[in-house]
């Protein structure tokens, strides 16, 4: 595939050492840069943020408009998407996201993006109230995460936003689950999308359980803590529970930061940046504030309380185990959740049995 690929992205991707494209990168390539509309879905971690970046580097025009762009569900995943942005396409781009001045971000926009990744709510509010986003010279729009941002709660802001742009648009849509919610996209976008489906690849992922009743999980945790080279993404159901962990781990001394939708993002950030550089043992996290987190090297994914739902366990189970490298994933199950949780793991997945003995986490023999 890289000897069709055009000189400007070949030179790119020999200068970031990147050798060749991953499967959803490589059936993305050519129908993005024909400038037609696809609905694509990979697991995460296998490279989607460049599947749509890198047929822009031969589209994109340096000429002061708005040429492309990409929504995505939070601060954190539009940060990350506009650090990649900047690192491969030679163009000015701009983030626009919620938790951040409003006035310097009008200021900003006076250098005239030709990129902006932004999270619905904002990008809406400038384009509606302030009219300072101009999207008439706008050529493609991508949703990143789309099964989350076509939930009903985010689904009007976001026709609105696609509304505002010329006809002709092109749309990428990208999401690491398939469900019900993307069958509905020709009907809600007047699109004949074409679809690709790379959901299906190997897994270097272990997951596993601990067998644990409600009152003892905190305990449990704080053992964790103590296991060699342990650095794990820990999940809790709401932000409530999620302080109420902070404080009982912060008590044992354990490093721990946290990361909700309430934290200013200057304090998300380093909060993130802490974690990601090793500084911090856990980070205590909700679902809405993960999505799309690309961690580096993360071994562990602790979900302190289970999910809900399959899709949910995915994206989180997605943090671990990126571009093919190894991880694991552990869940605290009580003995009354061991049905509910085998439901949602996926299927044909080796399960294990954990417990955790003089620090060293260890497979429970049957």
């Amino acid at each position: 595939m890289t000897t069709q690929l055009p000189m400007i992205v070949q030179n790119k991707m020999e200068q970031h050492h990147f050798e060749r494209l991953t499967p959803i990168q490589e059936k993305c390539f050519e129908t993005i840069k024909n400038g037609e509309d696809i609905v694509a879905v990979s697991p995460t971690g296998t490279g989607k943020t460049l599947a749509y970046i890198l047929p822009f580097l031969d589209k994109l025009e340096k000429n002061e408009t708005l040429q492309l762009l990409v929504l995505a569900p939070s601060q954190e995943l539009a940060q990350q998407i506009g650090s990649v942005c900047r690192e491969w396409l030679d163009v000015t781009v701009q983030v626009i996201t919620g938790g951040a001045n409003v006035k310097r971000q009008i200021e900003q926009l006076k250098k005239k993006p030709e990129v902006i990744v932004g999270t619905p709510g904002r990008l809406h509010e400038l384009m509606s109230q302030t009219k300072k986003i101009k999207c008439h010279q706008l050529k493609s729009i991508v949703l990143d995460e789309a099964d989350y941002l076509l939930k009903e709660e985010h689904l009007h802001t976001v026709r609105d936003i696609v509304k505002r742009a010329p006809s002709q648009r092109q749309l990428l849509f990208f999401s690491a689950t398939s469900n019900d919610t993307l069958e509905h996209i020709s009907k809600w976008f007047n699109t004949q999308a074409n679809f690709i489906n790379v959901a299906h690849q190997t897994s270097n992922v272990t997951h596993g359980f601990i067998r644990v009743e409600e009152r003892k999980r905190s305990d449990i945790l704080r053992k964790l803590a103590y296991v060699n080279k342990m650095r794990g993404l820990v999940f809790v159901q709401n932000v409530g529970s999620l302080a109420l962990l902070y404080e009982k781990m912060m008590f044992e001394n354990i490093k721990v930061g946290v990361l909700h939708s309430d934290t200013h993002h200057i304090e998300r950030k380093k909060m993130l940046d802490a974690f990601k550089e090793g500084n911090v043992t856990f980070l205590l996290t909700t679902d809405v504030a993960s999505r799309g987190l690309d961690i580096t090297d993360l071994p562990y994914v602790i979900q302190y309380d289970l999910p809900r739902e399959k899709d949910i366990y995915l994206h989180r189970a997605g943090r671990t185990g990126r571009m093919g490298k190894s991880g694991c994933v552990i869940s605290f199950v009580s003995t009354k959740q061991e049905i509910e949780y085998k439901k949602i793991v996926p299927k044909n997945t080796d399960i294990k049995e954990y417990i955790v003995k003089d620090s060293i986490l260890q497979e429970k023999h049957k």
